[in-house]
């Protein structure tokens, strides 16, 4: 009996098998390939190192379509999976551009249906579209190219680009490895589809993060212009009441912390209303914002000044005894005096009349209340001296026997 026949049909059989395995191989290890990858590129090496180790291929290529052109994307051969350094993995081909329609990687694309060189020498479609030289060097980097096969990546309707494989050998593929391939480019379709979409919710995520921290950033923004304008006085750009006692409440419960003195300076502008009256509040304003910077020149790091309404100012003063506080409001008074004023073709003469106070030892009361004690006590001294002349300055304790006389 002629056993002959038998054998050969094993073989086949036997090959045949082999092939189902290394394509069952090729689509297990790249459906668990994971579709976060940095780019397209970094994903289709992978894709491809997976099919040249899981078939018998010379050299396989990804094609992407950008602009109505097929561009190189990832190539690979049998050399670059087993060249240990790896640097050359992936490599794609010197620019190799494709239109629709030109090449067998043009009209795969063009057409959405495999393409099948079985012989590349004697067939047309890899000949007369291109030229040999242009598709030889896309295929197999100036190699033999004995067989081809372009299967068309796309997602439902839409071409995402080609997969390329060559070898050699003509008819080297079968129906078996177009079948395999166009299950891999499908499965393949899935994976790119996947990643840019990955991509793109993780750029929307970037973008959306970004227009928060913007609007964060502007809500802080308008949150801190906010508290500025409702701490700032309008006319006189110094702060208002508003900032002035949370301000000085502090600083006055520092220095009884740490014993030292703390006083408060009222400033008041002689003969306002005249100023309205004879000029107009506009002119009244002009001055207004004068006195407020000369005052403001004459401060020191830590000195609190607001506008405390009117035509009246306060000043606290962490850290100051009696004796520099009397200095610094005779230099207020003189600077303000020194002033050449000119107003609607006038020369007014602007001054100011000063109360001071000066904390005492007053133990078992709360900052608030003490704050307030020392803004009285200035303001009788302030109100003192314009019952007395006016631009002066006069201290609570110098006073003192005088808005209290002793019982006779």
């Amino acid at each position: 009996m002629d056993t002959v026949p038998f054998v050969e049909s094993f073989r086949s059989i036997n090959n045949a098998y082999l092939k189902l395995i290394d394509s069952l191989s090729a689509l297990r290890s790249l459906s668990s390939v994971s579709s976060t990858f940095s780019s397209d590129s970094e994903l289709l090496e992978k894709a491809l190192s997976v099919l040249v180790e899981n078939q018998d291929l010379e050299r396989c290529s990804i094609y992407l379509l950008e602009e109505e052109r097929l561009v190189n994307a990832a190539g690979m051969d049998w050399d670059d999976l087993i060249r240990l350094d790896g640097r050359s993995r992936g490599k794609v081909s010197s620019g190799v551009v494709f239109a629709l329609g030109e090449g067998v990687v043009g009209l795969a694309a063009q057409s959405g249906q495999l393409q099948h060189c079985q012989d590349c020498e004697q067939d047309p479609r890899f000949q007369s579209r291109c030229g040999s030289g242009k598709e030889r060097m896309a295929t197999t980097s100036a190699k033999v190219v004995g067989s081809i096969i372009s299967v068309p990546i796309q997602n439902g309707q839409e071409i995402l680009g080609v997969l390329n494989v060559s070898h050699p050998h003509v008819n080297f593929f079968d129906t078996g490895h177009e079948r395999s391939l166009v299950i891999f480019s499908n499965v393949l379709s899935q994976l790119l589809v996947n990643n840019r979409l990955l991509h793109h919710m993780d750029e929307q995520v970037k973008e959306r993060t970004r227009q928060l921290e913007k609007a964060l950033e502007d809500a802080d923004e308008l949150r801190q212009r906010y508290e500025r304008l409702s701490s700032v006085d309008d006319l006189t750009q110094l702060h208002n009441r508003r900032f002035f006692f949370p301000e000085s409440r502090a600083a006055l419960a520092r220095c009884i912390r740490h014993g030292e003195p703390f006083s408060v300076l009222l400033i008041d502008v002689d003969h306002f209303k005249v100023i309205n009256d004879n000029f107009g509040h506009a002119s009244g304003d002009v001055v207004l914002r004068k006195v407020a910077g000369l005052i403001r020149e004459q401060l020191r790091e830590g000195d609190i000044l607001a506008r405390f309404g009117g035509e009246e100012f306060i000043l606290a003063l962490p850290n100051t005894g009696m004796d520099g506080t009397k200095i610094l409001a005779e230099r207020i008074r003189k600077v303000i005096k020194a002033v050449k004023w000119q107003i609607d073709g006038h020369f007014p003469s602007v001054t100011v009349s000063i109360g001071l106070s000066e904390l005492n030892e007053r133990s078992g009361e709360d900052t608030q209340k003490l704050l307030d004690h020392l803004i009285m006590e200035a303001d009788q001294a302030l109100y003192f001296g314009k019952q007395h002349g006016r631009d002066q300055c006069q201290s609570h304790a110098d006073i003192a026997c005088k808005l209290n006389p002793p019982n006779s």
